[in-house]
């Protein structure tokens, strides 16, 4: 078992893991995307903080104080259900971030594209120069990690603290538009922001927005995956999960609010906030208005660049862990002698997240690649928090009878996980092609289960052969 790792270097502070916990998890281009569903939409926001945030966040405290461990759910899941349910949940988990880091660097490419005033528009007619920004951004994040997370979480920092200036400029948006309107705008929102068509509003369209509204909750655990590499895991990890948890969840619900407060029916779902806020913000007879839009979008980027790197660094952590546990190559447990980084996993992730940026740039739309991607990525990583629900019931048991809380909050995340796993089969309402958004989820996550499926037989029987 991966129990220690004595040459990785620990670098993680309280203050780090707060942001950390931030940049990864508050996302406010998901705002966009629930806007379709207008007031309702604060409703579902506290439904998934209820039924998932809450439970997620009490899970990984608990093991957190009770085994911290590097690779975070991966350990916990190989400590309760064994070798092959551990190795298929950190599989799963590493994989996620396969497909949702390029959708990130896809992201920073089409933000970009918004100095140019023409948005994505510009973008999708050169795809060349999509990937090269995305490529570009997505080794930059990594040669800053692969020579030490002490470098590294800088970018994780400052990215968090641009999402809490964006959160801010949302906020200031919607009040000064209720200023300027002497708040007669102020109540047009509970029944007239947006609406979208007639086949936008069916269920089944609502439905599809679950899975995205939880997968933006989705990131605090990554402080627990490189619970070696904090200064004291058992006392700062839980500590930071509760402060950026309770941020999180104030962001999320004031911001969309504010969404709905500026009016604005742009619901591009990489950067809609950001046209929210400069909609309101920037008039064309003022320059200083421009300068102002200009460092809207540059928060925008620094919030995705720190995001990206979160994202890239924290479960490369994973598959080290599971190389050290040997069912991966031996060579993913390699920590680089002078930097202490797991090294060759980021390497891999690296690579495949660029591979994977190429293929989805070409041959669909900037928008849909991005929806594509990250609906696939949120079916992988939502079995590995079945198997953290899982895995928090089970080891608690062993230190004595199991409380309410944890019984109650376990199933009330596992039903809330489940329904999202289903729901990311259903196209959300930006999108026409049904078929082909579907077949392009179903065939990514298939051929990343079967990849590792593979491995992970392969790796036991030369284990067998060998002893």
């Amino acid at each position: 078992m991966a129990s220690s790792s004595p040459s990785l270097k620990r670098a993680l502070r309280l203050p780090d893991l707060i942001f950390l916990n931030i940049v990864a998890v508050y996302t406010p281009s998901t705002l966009a995307q629930n806007t379709p569903l207008g007031i309702m939409g604060l409703l579902v926001w506290a439904l998934a903080l209820v039924a998932f945030m809450i439970p997620y966040a009490a899970a990984i405290a608990d093991l957190s104080r009770l085994v911290p461990r590097e690779g975070g759910v991966y350990a916990w899941t190989h400590l309760s259900f064994g070798d092959f349910h551990g190795f298929l949940c950190g599989w799963c988990y590493w994989v996620n971030t396969f497909l949702y880091v390029p959708s990130v660097f896809l992201g920073i490419a089409a933000v970009i594209s918004l100095f140019s005033g023409e948005g994505s528009r510009w973008m999708e007619e050169r795809p060349t120069l999509v990937a090269l920004i995305a490529i570009g951004t997505l080794w930059l994040s990594a040669s800053l990690h692969l020579v030490g997370l002490e470098q590294g979480k800088w970018l994780q920092n400052l990215g968090a603290i641009s999402r809490i200036v964006m959160a801010g400029a949302i906020l200031g948006a919607a009040v000064w538009k209720l200023a300027i309107s002497g708040g007669t705008d102020g109540l047009g929102w509970l029944a007239q922001t947006p609406v979208p068509s007639e086949d936008e509003l069916d269920f089944w369209r609502k439905a599809a927005l679950w899975p995205f509204t939880l997968n933006a909750l989705v990131g605090l655990d990554l402080g627990a995956a490189m619970s070696d590499e904090a200064d004291a895991p058992r006392r700062d990890i839980p500590r930071s999960l509760w402060i950026g948890g309770a941020a999180i969840a104030l962001c999320y619900l004031l911001t969309y609010g504010a969404i709905l407060t500026i009016g604005f029916s742009e619901t591009n779902v990489i950067y809609g906030h950001v046209l929210a806020i400069n909609s309101v913000v920037v008039h064309p007879d003022l320059a200083v208005t421009a300068l102002l839009g200009s460092a809207i979008i540059l928060m925008e980027l620094f919030g995705l660049v720190g995001s990206g790197a979160a994202w890239l660094a924290a479960p490369a952590r994973v598959p080290f862990a599971i190389g050290i546990d040997r069912y991966l190559p031996a060579s993913f447990a390699k920590v680089h002698p002078r930097y202490g980084t797991p090294y060759v996993a980021l390497l891999v992730q690296a690579i495949v997240a660029t591979v994977l940026i190429l293929v989805n740039t070409y041959g669909a739309t900037l928008q849909e690649a991005y929806l594509a991607l990250l609906g696939g990525s949120i079916v992988l990583v939502m079995v590995t928090y079945l198997y953290l629900f899982g895995a928090w019931t089970r080891l608690l048991k062993r230190e004595g009878p199991l409380r309410w809380r944890v019984w109650t909050l376990s199933r009330l995340g596992s039903t809330a996980t489940t329904l999202a796993i289903l729901a990311c089969f259903i196209p959300p309402p930006v999108v026409a092609g049904i078929t082909g958004f579907e077949l392009k989820i179903v065939g990514s996550v298939l051929v990343m289960l079967l990849c590792g499926l593979a491995i992970y037989f392969w790796e036991r029987r030369r284990a067998t052969s060998t002893t």
